[in-house]
């Protein structure tokens, strides 16, 4: 089974499951996204591996078209579903690969994309592909797992995210994503690292883990280095989390 069928397979079982996600439907992180984002009446928008459809609908209240994205259909399904709940119209949904996005060049204002880039297997390409498609002076939006700086945290957490998540590729550490933003077409108007707490065990329900990795996931942790525990801290219902938050603009 390759890349792109593990997160069609894991996302796919569990689409329901996402659209109601509290995480991904955070109220608290979907207004901080459109503060910063500033959208206007007549912008058009994208939303890469929309999930449940979150960040495409907070969108679609401020702008005339978004076009919401995923490669998994039921992801697709479960986000029409939670647009009509909404009574959102404005939104099409599209069977898409990020990695070779069917758009012409420099057609959207606003790219987006929440707790997804994690999956990217070629994030590189990916991330390439969203400037492409984006106008000059567009806005790209991204929030999504990340790590601490450091090798130990960088190896360790993504072993973690994996032993939790088969379909998991990478998160970046801040450090990381300026080697790969500092590669675009884009100037950075606001970075942040957001430390948060993910709620046992329903982040281990979620992906419906095994009870060997949990079992492993919590060795990963004792394990780590006194530096790095102090950055990771957890206990029986928590683990410690961190994401990045980047909005920059096309240039």
């Amino acid at each position: 089974m390759d890349h792109q069928q593990k997160i069609q397979q894991n996302f796919g079982q569990r689409a329901k499951e996402y659209r109601l996600s509290s995480t991904h439907g955070n109220p608290e992180d979907l207004e901080r996204m459109i503060k910063l984002v500033n959208p206007t009446s007549e912008a058009k928008a994208l939303d890469v591996a929309t999930g449940g459809g979150h960040t495409a609908i907070a969108l679609a209240n401020y702008v005339k078209d978004v076009i919401a994205i995923d490669i998994t259909s039921e992801m697709l399904a479960e986000a029409k579903a939670a647009a009509v709940s909404s009574q959102i119209k404005n939104i099409v949904f599209l069977l898409e690969d990020v990695h070779k996005l069917n758009f012409p060049d420099e057609q959207f204002d606003i790219v987006a994309s929440r707790f997804a880039v994690h999956h990217f297997l070629d994030v590189k390409k990916a991330l390439s592909e969203m400037c492409r498609v984006l106008k000059p002076s567009g806005k790209l939006y991204i929030l999504d797992c990340s790590v601490f700086d450091g090798e130990e945290s960088e190896r360790e957490i993504n072993r973690i995210e994996l032993l939790r998540d088969s379909s998991h590729h990478c998160s970046y550490s801040p450090r990381q994503w300026q080697e790969l933003l500092k590669e675009l077409p884009l100037k950075c108007g606001h970075t942040s690292l957001l430390q948060e707490q993910y709620q046992l065990p329903k982040w281990f329900d979620r992906m419906d883990t095994c009870q060997e990795n949990r079992q492993e996931i919590f060795r990963v942790l004792s394990n780590l280095s006194g530096h790095c525990k102090i950055k990771y801290p957890f206990g029986p219902d928590y683990i410690t989390t961190y994401r990045y938050e980047i909005l920059a603009t096309k240039f």
